[in-house]
């Protein structure tokens, strides 16, 4: 019975992705179609060319333009997203699109061995916006040691007192949190706008515990929860394209072309002086007058500085590029790594479960109003951090704790699983299928993140050509600890809710099942746990540091984000990150982008015409 109602239920809900992702891929197409009618910049010159209009090269393009006597040209490999994007419950559905880098690690030792060929996904935005535009829009800021640890390692102005007032300048605080959040800013940032019941549940759990709630972005103890904070606007993503680059992209010294894909910057006697770039199957060739800003994000970044000649000498001079500045580029990857606890299965009809809450009134609430479940930010109630026994500073916690309201198989198991590049015939036939009920689909997850990972991966290129994939690296688990971390987080997360009253109300709890390959292991004990983090190994969509920041030979680019070796390039993004931030890493880039700007125009001051006064006779 079990099995024809999921065909029926199947059969039903997979018309949606389907009429969804048809939808999209004639919109983007068309959208294709019309930009090649566009002005053909070859050989203009600029003042600014700027590679890349994702969280980064958005604001730059933003900022820069604001000077009318620049001219700015902002190039990026994808389109525009079309209204479809601004939904946030279809976020998931953005991967694998056509708006989905569709990035891949090579195979894991140790980690991502629930996915096929043992290689995790790494999805990245590829539109305006970049992946501000498919991200789940959670806004954390990271602590204050993090900034103070930059500062620290030889990279003066990076410390939190001097950089907190570019998370300030950015924000737009619609939610009117009380304290230290930004009003007058380009990025939205609200309350969450959907939360389930459980929501009350957890917060009483964690209250019991010992923990605070409270606002985890402005307080410097950030051991506690809080309702995540979200970039909404009305109940829309609040990306960097419809909050930075939209509302200025009429400006007529801010050139954008869409569908173009930067392949090389060439450089001159050691100074950067172009950009050449694929569009419509012609290469074209535009001149910097100022300087090249590349801001394609971690691994795009490092890819196009290494087609470039700007790289590890020895890894260029295999592949038969021309070196221009042997750097470690590529080097330095980092990212948070999490796994899916649960799913937990509840006996009340309390989760966020799209085939229950996506109807006509929910759908008439969203575009009337901006509510409902339509709004859900990957259906998380709570998020907070803790502190695991290796971490000596209970003040900045290395554990993040996401309670999402929702499981892998909450989409009748028709397309988030192959997000993750899940094993379909493995995880669902000896797993999912043996608790999966398509009448009631009561089942929610946790994430456990590391978000101060000691492993440290690279990325490399594959061959010279750049419309080869890169190679990804992460080398998760390549530091035993933070395994040993992640299953401590597990721990603790299964003491909170096994022992919390509000949960044993509903019947809180795992299904008594093995995960598969971890059969021969004692359920739920220490050994248990870390055979199932090595299988269900996932991304957090975090991936920094490839062009680090420093000021020795481990770095590719100093505190001023100025590539060494190299005059007028600089690199700003997420890859310039020494040590990864211990957040989720959207607004720290943006805040990047803004003190990039303000650098970027310290060092090109623009001199204003003095007012003649005339005389009188």
């Amino acid at each position: 019975m079990i099995s024809v109602w999921h065909n029926f239920v199947y059969t039903v809900v997979i018309c949606i992705p389907v009429a969804l992702s048809m939808l999209a891929f004639i919109s983007y197409w068309t959208e294709f179609m019309s930009s090649a009618l566009e002005y053909n910049v070859a050989d203009e010159e600029f003042d600014f060319i700027i590679v890349g209009g994702g969280s980064a090269g958005a604001v730059l393009a933003n900022r820069l333009s604001e000077e009318p006597s620049y001219k700015v040209l902002l190039l990026e490999a994808g389109g525009a997203p079309i209204f479809l994007t601004g939904i946030p419950a279809l976020s998931s559905l953005l991967q694998l699109s056509p708006y989905d880098w569709q990035h891949k690690t090579v195979p894991q030792k140790n980690a991502c061995g629930a996915m096929v060929d043992r290689r995790c996904a790494w999805p990245t935005g590829k539109m305006l916006g970049g992946t501000s535009g498919i991200n789940y829009m959670l806004y954390t800021r990271g602590h204050p040691y993090d900034y103070d640890g930059w500062a620290d390692a030889g990279n003066p102005g990076w410390s939190f007192h001097e950089i907190k007032k570019y998370f300030l300048k950015s924000e737009r605080n619609i939610a009117n949190h009380p304290g230290g959040h930004g009003r007058n800013g380009y990025l939205p940032v609200d309350d969450s706008r959907f939360t389930t019941p459980l929501e009350k549940d957890y917060i009483n759990m964690v209250l019991e515990e010992g923990y605070q709630v409270k606002d985890l972005n402005i307080n410097a103890n950030q051991t506690g929860f809080m309702v995540p904070h979200v970039t909404l606007d009305n109940g829309r993503r609040g990306d960097t394209y419809r909050s930075y680059l939209k509302p200025v992209i009429d400006r007529p010294n801010l050139w954008i072309r869409k569908h173009a894909r930067a392949v090389k910057v060439d450089i001159k006697k050691g100074k950067a002086v172009g950009v050449i770039f694929t569009r419509y199957g012609e290469d074209v060739y535009v001149k910097a007058k100022k300087e090249v800003l590349v801001s394609a994000g971690t691994l795009n970044s490092a890819k196009l500085l290494m087609l470039s000649g700007i790289g590890p000498k020895q890894h260029l001079e295999e592949l038969g590029i021309k070196v221009r500045a042997d750097l470690p580029v590529g080097q330095n990857l980092q990212d948070h790594l999490t796994t899916m606890l649960g799913p937990f299965i509840v006996n009340e009809t309390v989760t966020f479960e799209p085939g229950r809450l996506l109807n006509y009134f929910t759908f008439q609430d969203y575009f009337l109003n901006g509510d409902g479940p339509m709004t859900a930010t990957a259906a998380v109630d709570l998020l907070g951090f803790i502190n695991s026994r290796q971490n000596n500073r209970t003040d900045n916690p290395d554990i993040q704790l996401m309670f999402l309201s929702s499981s892998l198989s909450a989409d009748y198991w028709t397309h988030l699983y192959k997000t993750f590049r899940l094993e379909d015939k493995i995880v669902w036939d000896e797993f999912f299928i043996k608790f999966y009920f398509p009448r009631n689909m009561n089942q929610v997850s946790i994430l456990p993140v590391i978000v101060r990972p000691k492993s440290v991966g690279e990325v490399k290129l594959k061959s010279k050509s750049p419309v080869d994939s890169l190679l990804v690296d992460p080398k998760y688990f390549s530091d035993p600890e933070d395994k040993d971390v992640l299953v401590e987080a597990i721990r603790r997360t299964l003491d909170m809710v096994n022992n919390s009253r509000h949960l044993k109300k509903m019947d809180y709890k795992l299904p008594i099942i093995p995960f598969p390959g971890c059969e021969k292991q004692e359920l739920f004990s220490d050994g248990y746990w870390h055979c199932y983090v090595t299988k269900m190994s996932l991304t957090m969509y975090h991936p920094v540091g490839t062009c680090k920041m420093a000021p020795d030979n481990t770095g590719v680019v100093n505190h001023e984000l100025k590539v060494r070796g190299v005059d007028r390039l600089r690199v700003v993004d997420a890859s310039i990150m020494p040590k990864i931030v211990s957040a989720n890493t959207n607004a720290p880039v943006i805040m990047i982008a803004e003190k990039a700007s303000d650098m970027i125009k310290a060092t090109w001051p623009v001199t204003k015409p003095k007012s003649r006064v005339k005389e009188e006779l």
